[in-house]
């Protein structure tokens, strides 16, 4: 009896699958790069529109939006006037949003979100005198893995997680130097993390 050849595949035929299956996931992985890239890209710019919005009212004003004492009779009473003592109130946060967009320097009126996930939020810090925007999972809770923050803290200053405009900490709930650890990025967190708490003033 004799046996009968099956077909099959050669040693060269398996080789160029490998290196085709190689290049599309080399691909996919690069693709997902660039995505994450853009995001990083269209958050710094999103960062630099709310800061700058900001910014502007309190040089038009003399006033922080939310904390504006005369936003009633310059907007209307449909808006709530602040404190004016240049410190935004955690009752006041809703309206910076407001005051921002009666003015004409935003078109929405409520926080905005990023490519990034999350939303923007702004505080006041009595302790510091400083008022920050805050960029957050919901309840301020982690929102980018250590890598992507580092990125983003690469692409807007340098890389020190604690210095400049734009600073990196753990969000609420976060496991102290899962984001930040002796003064570093931990590379080793896989997941989100950190929050960016961006100076005003």
């Amino acid at each position: 009896m004799r046996c009968k050849k099956l077909p099959g595949f050669s040693l060269i035929e398996l080789t160029l699958v490998l290196i085709v299956i190689g290049i599309l996931a080399g691909a996919i992985f690069k693709g997902s790069e660039l995505l994450t890239s853009a995001k990083i890209r269209a958050t710094l710019n999103e960062i630099h529109r709310l800061r700058t919005a900001a910014m502007l009212y309190h040089e038009t004003y003399g006033q922080w939006p939310g904390n504006d004492d005369q936003a009633q009779n310059r907007f209307g009473e449909s808006v709530q006037n602040g404190q004016g003592n240049g410190i935004i109130a955690p009752r006041e946060a809703a309206q910076f949003w407001v005051h921002l967009g009666k003015a004409g320097y935003l078109s929405e009126e409520t926080p905005p979100s990023s490519k990034l996930g999350g939303k923007f939020m702004v505080e006041g810090k009595q302790d510091i005198h400083q008022n920050v925007l805050i960029l957050a999972g919901e309840d301020k809770a982690g929102l980018l893995t250590p890598k992507q923050a580092a990125a983003l803290k690469a692409a807007a200053e340098d890389g020190n997680p604690s210095t400049g405009q734009i600073q990196v900490t753990e969000g609420e709930g976060t496991q102290a130097g899962k984001c930040v650890r002796h003064g570093v990025f931990n590379l080793e967190t896989k997941t989100p993390a950190c929050i960016l708490v961006v100076t005003l003033n």
